[in-house]
């Protein structure tokens, strides 16, 4: 016997079919808010791209407009020079140097400046292999810098620089590294900035404080890794500060012995006058007798900082010609 199904019937059956109308209401919903949120994003993405698309336009107009006479006649864009990895002692003197060198800060951006700005700034005699390039924005200037390592008098009230190479460069000064006076050379005739002088006691003392530079260069890239702290200095034997940053003057008078055989060839002197006993030219310390050159850069420096870092107030003089443990005299 198959039993009826009883109909739902009264409130019962109200509150089903209520049930059912909500969930279709919320289906619709559901699916109109998804579309509202799709259609925004369509909107909205739309928007952004035409912006851009409008100013990508803009931007064109407005830099057409910008090189145009008054005629309508489109003209060569300017910019401004960008020197590409200067070195990091270049200071502001030598930048005015080289912009007045150019012939001024703005120029057309086209092949036939780059080759004049090349031209001109190819005189200067701390610069070589100049080259200059057009960019949109820019004449980049590519070139190589002459470091000057000592400074010579060159008359009562003129002074030249002289590079690794014993090129005679135009004195511009300089804050951002020591440049050391190099004293006693038996020619007064320098030649002209830009020229290679040809001074074997000059070229003695360069080639000396280029190794302390160097070696100063050295120190201060360990500092840099090491970091600031002074025990950390202390524990890996790094000065706190360059060393020639004390020297004021090298001399050469006594280059090959030719004043005297016992005297010191070349003579430091740091800034308080306490003497330097380097002895011969680099190279040449077999021929008298003397300490090998590795070993006396070697004790000049722990001497460095074994005085806390200075050696100014700190000896008579200081002998780095022989070999010996003791190197400084007692005042």
């Amino acid at each position: 016997m198959t039993r009826k199904k009883k109909k739902k019937g009264g409130l019962q059956s109200f509150f089903a079919k209520k049930k059912k109308n909500r969930s279709k209401r919320k289906k619709t919903a559901s699916f109109v808010t998804g579309l509202k949120i799709a259609l925004s994003i369509l909107f909205l993405t739309i928007l952004v791209a035409g912006g851009a698309i409008g100013l990508i336009y803009m931007d064109r107009y407005v830099n057409f407009n910008r090189y145009v006479d008054n005629t309508g006649e489109p003209q060569t864009p300017d910019g401004s020079l960008k020197l590409m990895d200067p070195p990091i002692w270049l200071n502001q003197e030598w930048v005015d140097t080289l912009i007045a060198a150019a012939g001024g800060r703005r120029f057309p951006l086209d092949q036939a400046s780059a080759k004049a700005v090349a031209e001109r700034l190819s005189t200067l005699s701390w610069l070589e292999n100049v080259q200059v390039q057009t960019t949109p924005e820019y004449l980049t200037v590519k070139a190589d810098y002459r470091r000057p390592v000592g400074w010579i008098r060159a008359g009562r009230n003129q002074k030249v620089y002289i590079d690794t190479d014993m090129t005679v460069l135009d004195y511009i000064p300089v804050s951002t590294i020591p440049v050391i006076e190099i004293r006693g050379m038996a020619s007064s005739g320098i030649p002209g900035p830009g020229q290679k002088w040809l001074a074997d006691d000059a070229a003695a003392g360069v080639e000396l404080l280029n190794w302390l530079y160097t070696m100063d260069l050295h120190f201060q890239h360990e500092k840099g890794e090491s970091g600031e702290g002074t025990a950390s200095l202390l524990e890996k034997k790094i000065p706190g500060k360059p060393l020639l940053d004390e020297i004021e003057s090298v001399d050469v008078s006594n280059f090959a012995a030719r004043k005297s055989r016992s005297a010191s060839n070349l003579v430091l002197t740091v800034t308080d006058g306490t003497r330097v006993y380097w002895g011969a030219a680099w190279g040449q310390a077999n021929v008298y007798f003397e300490a090998d050159e590795k070993d006396k850069l070697a004790r000049l420096y722990q001497f460095f900082m074994d005085h806390g870092d200075t050696l100014t107030g700190t000896a008579k003089y200081i002998e780095l010609r022989w070999p010996q443990d003791s190197i400084p005299r007692p005042r």
